[in-house]
């Protein structure tokens, strides 16, 4: 005859058992204590994971509604050719400078990021590397030139801005 009851609700225990079938409660080693005077329920692990992912999904509409505040009013930019030329360059290189002039459409002051696009007689494309503008303010033009290597046989050479 088994001799061994749980010390909360009296229940047998089965021989080798380590934890009571009623009630859960560890039989060996120290019972894990919660302070809860109230003896509410405690949370569900399901409640947890909730609250976690409705703190990320408030942490990322934060972001975007930040992002929206700091870039609203700000482009878009268009880039206008006015004049290509080709200059020669360290080691017999040939650089194409093209002039442009970039406006910003929007309200609010910023900074364009601008490329040259054209293509070489085989009918390959070529791009320049990517260039900041000075800061152009809300509905405001500057005169910008860029530098490319690699473009000086290209036709139908274009600019572009955003």
């Amino acid at each position: 005859m088994n001799d061994r009851v749980c010390p909360r609700c009296g229940t047998s225990v089965q021989p080798g058992g380590k934890v009571c079938e009623r009630c859960e409660l560890p039989l060996e080693g120290p019972a894990r204590v919660r302070y809860n005077p109230a003896g509410l329920p405690l949370p569900s692990p399901i409640q947890g994971h909730a609250t976690v992912l409705v703190g990320v999904i408030a942490g990322i509409v934060l972001l975007v509604v930040g992002a929206w505040f700091l870039y609203h009013g700000v482009g878009p930019f268009r880039a206008e050719v006015v004049r290509r030329s080709v200059e020669a360059g360290a080691q017999g290189a040939r650089i194409t400078v093209v002039e442009l002039r970039v406006r910003n459409d929007g309200s609010s002051s910023g900074r364009a990021r601008c490329r040259l696009s054209g293509v070489r007689p085989d009918g390959s494309l070529v791009n320049s590397a990517v260039e900041l503008t000075p800061s152009i303010s809300g509905h405001g033009e500057i005169a910008f030139s860029l530098r490319a290597t690699d473009m000086s046989d290209a036709h139908d050479v274009d600019a572009s801005c955003s």
